[in-house]
């Protein structure tokens, strides 16, 4: 136990008083983990248990730097540019904003759902957290159920499938072999379409270098021409027929991405709900049936639902993934030719565009705005008796530093990746893809086919990449339910009857994305939630902590943990930045949307959960203000 100093007081809920005050979380448990060394409170508090729970939030952190935004932003804005910014990001906000959300957890012993509850103003934070995590739930169990239909069609057809081409009606033919010259193909980083080639292309193309702002990759051309001694050359690449006539999808018209964009999404641009794509339409199902079986399982093995329950050696499947990742890229790159030479292309909106990326990503792989940390926190408070946890602090520092070396490992894997995919022609037309992510997949696609290998990388990423977005599902939809039984005690008892009616609601609205343009809406969405609702909602947690964190009995258990380091002075400084650094990451990519590749009419549509998330504060504020006037009436 730390020693108090003689500031300190008891926390909000006292650890004598706290299973009278939260019976509920029994059932719900962040107490109760199996193999936890005396999670309950009672006896000597060892250090086993201890660790499996912070080994949770790391676990969830390292699956979170697998998913496909993390390599996108990377890969958009430039992948030592992004890592540069990452680093300051996280130092100078998803660092300290964990501390923070670890310590009021901690203080309150509650989740999303009572941690604010002390300001009656603000009590609605914990249910726009909740549905900000339903909201991602729903888009990592899609794009697991992406993922999961390149693993069936690794596994069992004897070709894959994205090596050759389909047209729209999923007949297939072979791919034609076009020649495309070293010049041409750096033209843009987003290949929409081939168009035809003729003798003078290259030539034509030569001439405007000296003006154009393309680029390729996070690479382009020097602006005042090439070196005298390039040599151009010519290269036989696959190419497929079908285009779409707009701006989106990212198809670059090789056979991978035809794969991806025309059977796997059938994506069509007439915009067609009613029309279901089946087979993706089976893998959500599948998907989400295997949510439903993990919380069933749990429930019958433990008696309880225990958010925290994770196991640590999911925490080998990121590096594993990772390494084979690179590997894989690497094996491909030296076989590259090496004529292209390239430069970097920083200019005023690359590094905005960097800096907005990094900022957000940083948020994103902390688990900013999910309720998790809350819960982590409450957990830990087992371990502080009853105050704020003292070895917190170093712990967060370094698996920050895992968290960042992890994203490196990745983003790097996914810029080899890049380079693979490096032939890329199209029209001269510049496409904004800075909210686009799911390009990544068919890149993936493209960059594991190794010849009698194929079959067994492709397994293993698409599994990995199944696997991380089903964890981050699956935690999300605990923790959205230990929210609604915060809010709701009395619906413990109906305990599977909100997990089945939680489950069948998250599936029947994810069905939207397998419908005829849904990759669209899922895009659309994602980028709204990370872009949008995850900042805001970080901003509304400063806020309400604003009035926590100037108390004293808050202040006096911040001083217990951080009394033996300078961790205080840092803290204290970093208080009075980070809401204004949150204000800034959510003007800038408020920004940046306005500009975004999405049809609009999906962008719009991506409203709906933001609109939901922000008008959940001023209604529970009227309802806790109705509640205390006819509280006031009766007396």
């Amino acid at each position: 136990m730390a020693s108090r100093n003689a500031n300190s007081r008891d926390t909000i809920l006292m650890y004598d008083n706290r299973d009278t005050q939260s019976q509920w979380s029994v059932v719900v448990s962040t107490s109760h983990i199996p193999g936890m060394d005396n999670a309950a409170g009672s006896g000597s508090h060892g250090t086993a248990g201890r660790h499996r729970l912070r080994c949770a939030s790391l676990v969830l952190g390292a699956f979170l730097t697998m998913h496909c935004r993390v390599a996108a932003s990377a890969l958009t804005g430039g992948f030592f540019l992004f890592i540069m910014f990452l680093v300051a990001a996280t130092a100078g906000l998803a660092n300290p904003l964990r501390h923070f959300e670890v310590y009021l957890g901690q203080w309150s012993i509650s989740g999303p759902g009572r941690a604010f509850r002390i300001l009656p103003i603000l009590d609605g934070l914990g249910i726009a957290i909740c549905l900000n995590t339903l909201v991602r739930a729903i888009n990592c169990c899609t794009i697991a159920a992406i993922s999961t239909i390149y693993v069936v069609y690794s596994i069992s057809d004897s070709k894959l499938p994205f090596t050759h081409c389909r047209d729209f009606d999923l007949k297939p033919y072979d791919p034609i072999l076009k020649d495309v010259s070293s010049v041409s193909s750096k033209e843009s980083r987003f290949s929409l379409s081939i168009g035809e080639f003729d003798e003078d292309y290259n030539e034509k193309y030569i001439d405007d270098m000296h003006t154009s702002e393309f680029g390729w990759r996070n690479f382009s051309v020097l602006r005042f021409g090439f070196p005298k001694h390039y040599r151009k050359e010519t290269y036989k690449i696959q190419m497929c027929n079908e285009k779409y006539g707009s701006g989106y999808p990212t198809l670059y018209s090789t056979p991978a991405y035809n794969f991806f964009y025309v059977e796997v999404v059938s994506y069509r641009t007439d915009y067609n709900f009613g029309q279901f794509n089946m087979p993706l339409v089976l893998s959500l199902i599948f998907i989400w049936t295997i949510m439903w079986a993990l919380l069933i399982a749990e429930r019958v093995s433990h008696g309880r639902l225990i958010w925290n329950n994770v196991y640590t050696w999911l925490l080998a499947i990121p590096w594993i993934w990772s390494v084979l990742l690179v590997i894989t890229a690497f094996i491909h790159l030296v076989s590259m030719p090496k004529s292209l030479r390239k430069v970097y292309r920083i200019g005023v909106k690359e590094i905005m565009a960097g800096i907005a990326d990094a900022l957000e990503i940083a948020l994103y792989i902390h688990s900013a705005s999910s309720g998790t940390e809350l819960i982590h926190g409450k957990g830990l408070n087992h371990y502080a008796n009853g105050h704020i946890d003292p070895h917190l602090n170093g712990e967060n520092v370094w698996h920050s530093g895992l968290l960042l070396l992890l994203t490196g490992l990745n983003t790097g894997g996914a810029a080899l990746c890049a380079l693979v995919d490096y032939i890329q022609p199209n029209t001269k037309a510049v496409y904004n893809m800075y909210e686009s992510t799911l390009w990544i997949i068919p890149m993936y696609s493209k960059c594991v086919s190794i010849n009698n290998y194929s079959h067994f990388m492709s397994t293993v990423v698409f599994s990995g990449l199944a696997i991380s977005y089903m964890t981050v599902a699956y935690l999300s939809l605990k923790t959205a339910l230990h929210t609604i039984f915060e809010y709701k005690v009395k619906l413990v008892f109906a305990e599977q009857v909100v997990v089945a009616a939680l489950i069948l609601c998250c599936m029947s609205l994810s069905l939207l994305y397998a419908t005829t343009g849904g990759i669209a809406l899922l895009e659309s969405v994602d980028s709204i939630m990370t872009g949008l609702t995850m900042p805001l909602i970080c901003l509304f947690e400063l806020v309400a902590m604003i009035y926590v964190y100037r108390s004293h009995d808050f202040i006096s258990d911040m001083n217990i943990a951080t009394e033996e380091n300078a961790c205080s002075n840092r803290i204290d400084a970093q208080w009075q930045i980070i809401p204004f650094i949150t204000f800034v990451v959510l003007v800038m990519k408020a920004t940046a949307l306005t500009s975004a590749e999405m049809p609009q009419v999906f962008m719009y549509l991506a409203l709906a959960p933001l609109i939901g998330v922000i008008l959940c504060l001023p209604i529970r504020a009227g309802v806790n203000a109705y509640k205390f006037y006819k509280s006031q009436n009766v007396r």
